[in-house]
This record gives structure tokens, sequence and C-alpha cells, in this order.
């Protein structure tokens, strides 16, 4: 048992590395609120993981024994095998699957149960959309995502869909949804220690939305838009940068990091400032840029996607900014 905690351990450890590394990693734009919102994301990832087990989990912690053979993956194959049309028994197989970490039979698992329920089941789309992110060692794909959101349509308490769509929230920096999904699943009642790790984070969350505010005199409103002769070439991966120089050049004045989404309202100011001292001052004049990097660098690279203009700091309207560019 011992050899089991060890390895459970180490497997969460590489799971916060996987989901709060794009928030850890340092990068163009990147602020210390984003580095604790990283680390709170990670200490939730390991906390999160104790609670979706205890959901599948046989084991008797008291006892050191498991509660019965009839959940071993052989019971629960078996139990397939004699009902077949079980929609339960599916899932109850893809989440053994799940506990030996057999990803892809995991998958096909809840993928039998998806059929059966004509889609109709929450749990069986947040499974199929749980496995698709082990299988991509951690990376949340589109597919995963769409299957989430589509379980919280079925079930708004779902908690594998709720945490999964919460954390990729947060990486993508849309703070205040992966505020409301934490939320909610704060209020399925998890254990204390759990409880207490999504309290941190629903803060830390709060003073980095308040830290972000736009401030009216600096801020700049744009729309973001993507040329559609360009929608192909957008590689997969890829960070939207919109920043704002000084036509006089110099360090960017204001730095936001972003998934690529058109169209996409942005707001810039000297809340988004990168150095101290170098922020955009009340009515000053400045260059706009917004670039699509596949390498996750705001640096230029050949291939990458930009458009830019120029705007001056505080006026009301809102810019349409459109990417139509390609590197050289």
């Amino acid at each position: 048992m011992t050899a089991f905690v060890i390895w459970a351990a180490v497997c969460a450890a590489a799971a916060t590395l996987f989901v709060a590394g794009p928030l850890l990693r340092p990068a163009a734009g990147a602020a210390r609120g984003d580095r604790l919102l990283g680390a709170g994301a990670g200490i939730l990832v390991v906390l999160a993981a104790a609670f979706l087990y205890a959901h599948w989990s046989t084991w008797s912690w008291r006892s050191g024994a498991p509660v019965t053979d009839g959940n071993s993956v052989e019971a629960l194959l078996a139990a397939t095998q004699d009902r077949p049309d079980d929609v339960q028994a599916w899932l109850n197989l893809g989440r053994g699957y799940l506990r030996i970490a057999q990803w892809p039979l995991a998958r096909r698992s809840f993928q039998h149960a998806d059929r059966l329920s004509k889609g109709g089941n929450a749990a069986a789309l947040a499974g199929i959309g749980q496995t698709i992110v082990f299988e991509n060692n951690g990376n949340q794909t589109p597919e995963a995502a769409a299957l989430f959101e589509r379980a919280l349509v079925l079930d708004p308490h779902s908690p594998q869909a709720l945490f999964y769509s919460g954390v990729a929230m947060l990486n993508a920096g849309k703070l205040a949804e992966a505020r409301a999904r934490f939320a909610a699943m704060r209020e399925l009642g998890p254990p204390p220690q759990i409880l207490v790790a999504l309290d941190k984070q629903i803060a830390a969350i709060d003073v980095e939305i308040a830290r972000r505010k736009p401030d009216p005199a600096t801020a700049i409103h744009l729309l973001v838009t993507l040329d559609s002769a360009l929608r192909d070439k957008v590689p997969a991966g890829a960070t939207l940068f919109v920043f704002v120089r000084s036509p006089q050049g110099g360090p960017p004045l204001a730095v936001k990091r972003l998934t690529p989404g058109f169209p996409q309202q942005v707001d810039l100011s000297a809340a988004d400032s990168v150095l101290a001292g170098n922020r955009i001052n009340a009515g000053q004049h400045v260059e706009v840029m917004a670039r699509i990097s596949a390498s996750g660098t705001p640096t230029a690279s050949h291939g990458d996607l930009y458009g830019e203009l120029r705007a001056v700091a505080g006026a009301p309207a809102l810019r349409e900014l459109s990417i139509g560019q390609l590197s050289p």
C-alpha cells in the first residue's frame, strides 16, 4: 500500500506540472499574480485528484483492504458481459480502468456508455473528456473541452467537468469563468482540505481580477479579429499576445497573453504593465499589436500572424485590431 501512495503522489505531481506549468512558466507579460494562480492551481490539482478518486476507490483506508472484490476490473468487466446494455456497468468499468491508468480502455468503456445513453449521460461525457486529457499528457484539447461543456449542460454538478473546465479557463486567463466553476465545485461539499484549497484559489482569482481591472484613464479597448483568409494558418497550441508599445520603442508598456479565439474583446491599460515605472500614461499615443505565436513567445518568428494599429490611451471607443499579416 505504501508503494501505491508513493506512486499516486508522483502521478499527482506530474499532473500538477502539466496543469499549472503554463501559469508558472516565465513569459513576457507574466506577473507575480499569474505565478500565484499557477501555484494555487497546482495545489488544487493534487487535492481535487484525491476528491475525485474518492468517488471511485474501493479501498478501505481504515482496514487496509479492498471493500469488495466486486469492484476489481475483472469483476467490472464481467458485469458488462452479463449486462451489456447497462450504462452504469460500463461507467463503472471505465472508472476501474482509470484507477489503473489504462486510458484507452477507459475511454472505450465511457464511449460505449455514451452510445448506450445516446449522448445523454453526463458521467460518460466527462469520463471521455478526462481520458482524452490523460492521453494527451495532461493537455486539454478542444474535443475534451467540448465534452466537459456538454456534460455540464446535462449535469451542472459534475465534479470532473467543473474541475477540468475550471483549470482550463484559469490557464486561458478566463478568471471570472474559472472562479464560477471552482465556486460550483465548492458547493458539492468536498472534504475539508479540498474546501480550503478551493477557497484559496477563489481568493487568488479575486485578487487577480481586481488587479487586472482596466484603469479608465489609460485603457485601450480592442476587438481583436482574424482575417478569414488566415484562419487555417493558426497552428495548434498557438498563443495570442496583445501588447502596447511606445512609438519611440523600448520594452512593452502592457502585455496580455491569451488563448486564440476570434472575435475577442481585449482591454489593456496601465494595470497590465510588465515593468514597474514603465506604464501607459493617460492620453499617450501608442502602438498596439496582436500576434499569434506558434512558439509561445511574443517575439516575431517566421509564420506568425499579426496585426497592428495606433491608439490613444484613455479613448472610450472600441477599436478593431485585425490580424491579417504573416511574418516573413
